[in-house]
């Protein structure tokens, strides 16, 4: 089973749209254009929604979005009853599980209010999945039972029972009822078959297909592909008959029948490209180099498989800005809601007000006094007023400022901790292909780029850890007398290993007795991430240079980081220095995590010194950073970091 793709043993339980499902959405949104917003544009943006939520998770967000808000608007109690299952699809196959589990129930609350039976069968359908999705195999259960209680009741569509039924076989085959499994799935198949549903039963078929190729009776997996494949291509879906011919060109491998699998994985690949399916363009890559392994011809099976992996990286890539996207439109609709909500409120206190003013002027009839009494009432609800509007002007600033952060931190992690993953499973690769050519000098080289990978992994770490800490207000400044001469050994010493792997030397060197005044754990840091920068910009042969000495200024010392590597322009320079702009990220400008060098000026500052910075292209670079110097009585600062807006 070496070449079988695990979406394949899966036996997926989600039905396929039509595909005249796909073909109407043109019309659709050109119909958008002109629709009133009463309960047809309600419809029409749920059938948007329903048709992208599969192919297009995020386009079709905005469309569930504003089909939820306006059904709510008009109190249109099945049209919100639709948009909140949609929605939650749209989210589930973005991978926000949470948030889909809660939209599921809201719809199912309004179902059962509505005694609506597809609503009822399709939320417990839907609570099903998302629980199957995350592993919950028992809550995922318990929800297709009480979904099937209700299965046979008038106003339960097909649609709806073909999903309950196939979700039910794919989850009894996952937990190895494997009766119940076949029981569900020749159900889901019939019914299916008995409505002219060819996708659909194409599907069914084809889970039958899957579950004997995992019995690894083939013979019976390969007929029943077969004729899956003949329904799909009958129905016209070619992303179902895509998945078709991927899973049977798997089975013709495994029996040995490379020739015509081969043919089977270019048509689909040719077919997945045209219809812009990437998830089987990637199962045609690795079926085809199986088939090439199997042909002994290594070299175009290692193209095949270097496809895959660049193409399984960009998936991965566009599935987690798909879902920091879909967070993004959460944030953007709860933003919009309060904005609603603090015009009424507005509005509100505008009425409020005309009525206190109504109460003044009827209020001068009957005296002076009354007149005071109001006035100075007035006076008061003015000031709450003012009081109210710089609170919410503040909680507003905060939180643009921790969203910004987290913007920060989310751009970092998808974008920087992909490197050492990926060269993680790049060396997994290499292992597995030195060991089929027996290549032991290929695989004596391959600690070294564990290590490598490793120690690169552990200091984004600490650098994201440190920088989290600090954004928080939480590390403790805890300064001490250092010296400088044992300090700089110590660096030299844990970064030796690295510098003598690329044959660079590395130096140190400050004056006996020499000392500062500050932080251990913040020196050490800004010291490990100054020589990790300087050692990867340092070519063969370069040298670097660790110094401390007494500044010119009194009361403070300076200590240095000097190579020989490839410098920078000015331009970069400048974009280091500007804390107003993230590092530079291209060419030879020093770059990490996007974190490396805010975090030494942060930590210099928290000292009271100052970080600077010396380059030209070609003739290498200087940082210096100042330190206060180590006196008797020692100065006590206040013990935890204040974050700046």
């Amino acid at each position: 089973m070496r070449w079988i793709p695990l979406w394949l043993l899966l036996l997926g339980s989600v039905l396929p749209a039509r595909a005249q499902d796909t073909l109407a959405l043109p019309g659709l949104r050109q119909r958008l254009r002109v629709l009133p917003a009463d309960t047809s544009r309600v419809r029409a943006l749920n059938q948007l929604c329903y048709g992208l939520h599969d192919v297009a998770p995020t386009r079709a967000l905005p469309f569930g979005e504003q089909a939820v808000t306006l059904a709510r608007r008009l109190n249109d109690q099945p049209g919100l009853l639709y948009a909140l299952l949609y929605l939650s699809s749209c989210y589930a196959n973005l991978s926000d599980g949470p948030h889909a589990l809660q939209l599921q129930q809201q719809a199912l609350t309004l179902a059962q209010r509505l005694r609506h039976a597809d609503g009822i069968v399709r939320s417990y359908a839907g609570m099903g999945g998302i629980h199957h999705e995350r592993g919950d195999t028992t809550s995922a259960l318990r929800n297709y039972r009480l979904g099937l209680a209700h299965l046979h009741e008038p106003g339960v569509s097909v649609r709806t029972q073909l999903m309950l039924l196939g979700n039910l076989g794919g989850l009894s085959f996952y937990m190895g009822r494997t009766a119940d499994g076949l029981l569900y799935t020749r159900r889901a198949m019939q019914l299916a078959h008995r409505y002219g549903d060819l996708s659909g039963e194409s599907v069914y078929v084809g889970h039958l297909g899957t579950y004997y190729l995992r019995q690894e009776r083939l013979d019976v997996a390969e007929g029943l592909l077969r004729k899956a494949l003949a329904l799909s291509e009958a129905a016209r879906n070619p992303r179902v008959e895509a998945s078709q011919l991927t899973m049977l060109a798997t089975i013709l491998l495994l029996r040995d029948q490379p020739d015509e699998a081969e043919e089977l994985a270019r048509r689909a690949l040719a077919l997945a490209r045209r219809i812009s399916f990437p998830e089987r363009v990637l199962d045609a890559y690795d079926i085809l180099a199986g088939i090439n392994e199997v042909r002994q011809d290594y070299e175009q099976a290692y193209g095949w498989r270097q496809l895959y992996v660049t193409l399984n990286d960009t998936l991965n890539s566009k599935a987690r800005l798909s879902t920091l996207s879909a967070l993004q439109t959460r944030y953007e609709t709860r933003a919009k809601e309060h904005q609603i909500r603090l015009l009424t409120q507005r509005a509100q206190l505008q009425q409020l007000r005309n009525r206190v003013l109504w109460a003044v002027v009827a209020t001068l009839l009957l005296g002076l006094a009354g007149v005071g009494a109001l006035s100075w009432k007035l006076r008061r609800s003015r000031q709450a007023l003012a009081r109210h509007h710089a609170a919410l002007e503040q909680a507003n600033a905060d939180t643009r400022r921790l969203a910004a952060s987290k913007d920060r931190l989310y751009s970092i992690v998808a974008h920087d901790l992909r490197g050492p993953v990926t060269s993680f499973v790049g060396v997994t690769e290499l292992i597995d292909f030195y060991l089929r050519r027996g290549d032991e000098e290929g695989l004596r080289r391959l600690p070294e780029q564990v290590r490598q990978s490793a120690q690169h992994l552990n200091g984004l770490l600490d650098n994201l850890l440190n920088w989290a800490v600090t954004e928080t207000g939480e590390l403790a400044f805890e300064p001490a007398v250092l010296t400088l001469d044992a300090l700089l050994r110590e660096a030299v010493e844990l970064h030796q290993s690295a510098a003598e792997a690329r044959q660079i030397t590395l130096t140190s060197a400050a004056p006996e007795g020499l000392a500062a005044w500050a932080d251990a754990h913040m020196t050490r840091t800004v010291l490990r991430n100054l020589l990790g920068n300087a050692l990867r910009f340092t070519p063969r042969g370069g040298s670097i240079r660790l110094s401390a000495v007494r500044a010119t200024t009194p009361g403070e010392v300076l200590v240095q980081v000097t190579d020989t590597g490839s410098g920078m322009s000015p331009e970069q320079v400048t974009a280091l220095l500007n804390p107003d702009h993230a590092p530079a990220r291209h060419g030879h400008a020093r770059s990490g995590t996007g974190l490396g060098w805010p975090l030494c000026q942060a930590f210099v500052q928290r000292q009271g010194g100052q970080l600077q910075l010396r380059s030209k292209p070609g003739l290498g670079t200087t940082v210096t950073f100042s330190l206060p110097l180590a006196q008797e009585p020692a100065p006590v600062p206040e013990q935890h970091i204040v974050t700046s807006a």
